[in-house]
Formats: C-alpha cells, sequence, structure tokens
C-alpha cells in the first residue's frame, strides 16, 4: 500500500534576500497507512510551518512532498484546493460555527461532495456523531456542549469525507487530561479501521503513549527518532 505522505529533502525559509530566516531544513518523513505519529518540539521548531505544507496550505519552496500520490513541489492552487478537499484537519480551536447544530457543522464538510443531497450530508453527518459517542447531541449547538464534546464533534467533521490523511495540530491543548486521552484515543480508534494516517502537532506529554511513533524536530530539523512511549523534550 502506498504511503500517504513522503517526504524527501524539504526546506522552507520566510523572507526573501537579509530577511531570509529559514525554518525548515531538509525535512525527511514517511507516514504509513494507519499510522498514528505525533509531531514534538520546542515552539519555533517548525512544526506547524512542516504540517501546513503537508496539507496544501502553503506552497513548496525546495525538496518532494508527495501526499495522497499528489507531488506538491510544483503543484498549482487548484491542485492543492483539490488535495485539501481529501485531508481532514483538525486544530486546537475547534472552529464550529456558533450558530449551527452539531450535525449541520459536520454536514458542512460534505458540500463539496459531488453526489450527496443534503438529506444526504446530513444522515452520513448523523452517522458520524453516533461514531464519536454524540449521537444524541446532533441538534445542540457548540455553546451546549463541552471542551471535549467540540472537538469529538470536531474529529467527526474531519472523518465525514473520508480523508485519506488526518493532520491535528495541538487538538488536546484546550482539553483536561481525560478529555484529551478520549479525543485521541477515539480519533486514533476511527482512523485505524478505515486505514487513515494521523500526523498530530503536539506539546501535550499526556497523550504520548497513544501514538504508534513519536517525531522531535528541533531547529527545523527532525531529529532521531524516538519510539512511542518515550518521553521527548517539549
Amino acid at each position: 500500500m502506498t504511503a500517504p505522505v513522503e517526504i524527501h529533502g524539504l526546506t522552507y525559509a520566510f523572507g526573501e534576500g537579509e530577511l531570509r530566516r529559514p525554518v525548515l531544513r531538509d525535512i525527511a518523513l514517511a507516514l504509513q497507512p494507519g499510522e498514528i505519529v505525533l509531531l514534538t518540539g520546542p515552539s519555533g521548531s517548525g512544526k506547524t510551518t512542516l504540517l501546513t505544507l503537508i496539507g496544501a496550505l502553503r506552497a513548496m519552496q525546495e525538496g518532494s512532498c508527495r501526499v495522497l500520490g499528489q507531488e506538491l513541489m510544483g503543484a498549482g492552487e487548484a491542485q492543492r484546493v483539490a488535495l485539501r478537499r481529501r485531508i481532514g484537519f483538525i486544530f486546537q480551536q475547534h472552529n464550529l460555527l456558533g450558530y449551527l447544530t452539531a450535525r449541520q457543522n459536520v454536514a458542512m464538510a460534505l458540500e463539496l461532495h459531488p453526489g450527496l443531497t443534503e438529506a444526504g450530508r446530513l444522515e452520513r453527518a448523523t452517522a458520524m456523531l453516533e461514531a464519536v459517542g454524540l449521537g444524541d447531541r446532533g441538534d445542540s449547538r457548540p455553546a451546549q456542549l463541552s471542551g471535549g464534546q467540540r472537538q469529538r464533534v470536531a474529529v467527526a467533521r474531519a472523518l465525514a469525507g473520508d480523508p485519506g490523511l488526518i493532520l491535528a495540530d495541538e487538538p488536546t491543548a484546550a482539553l483536561d487530561r481525560q478529555s484529551g486521552g478520549e479525543v485521541v484515543r477515539l480519533l486514533r480508534d476511527l482512523a485505524r479501521r478505515r486505514g487513515v494516517a494521523i500526523l498530530l502537532v503536539t506539546h501535550d506529554p499526556r497523550i504520548l503513549d497513544l501514538a504508534d511513533r513519536i517525531i522531535s524536530m528541533e531547529d527545523g530539523r527532525i531529529v532521531p527518532t524516538k519510539q512511542a512511549g518515550a518521553v521527548p523534550a517539549l
């Protein structure tokens, strides 16, 4: 089975000329289907920049980054937009729309999927909410949900479109230990059943034992890989 992410020699910098500041240096990384990988490291080490490049949210500068079979080096905006529709994104701030119900928030992720009627989108959204344990909260708005429940809705939304890859940026930072662990375990179990790889940026040492692999970054480089259960410097 083809690796959903294959990166070689990825280098990225902000600014130009004398103001040019390297952020990523010669990154090499591969993710396997169904694998959950945690990306750790100090603030400013390049973790979020790497996540945004893999997610086709930025244009590449140097190297190769193949995501779900699409080479991003040289890819145009239309190609990056098409690829983003095949990726599930989860962020620290769940980014739910407060005036929509949980079901409607999940269904929004399906609006660009051809062949689905509004009724079909809502039906799939209901099924995803049931999968994350919120089948009875479909009509609730975000303000009526706890932080952990809102993040579960975000997980349901990320998975609703059957993505080939999930990218998560600090999804447990605003949650207590129990809620954070529950969200990551849920995400891991659902993704494994579907064979979907997860790359999760985190500073949260409470979830390190839930990963298949832990990768640390320092000064824009990946440092020697640590096995799950080891505690890297955060």
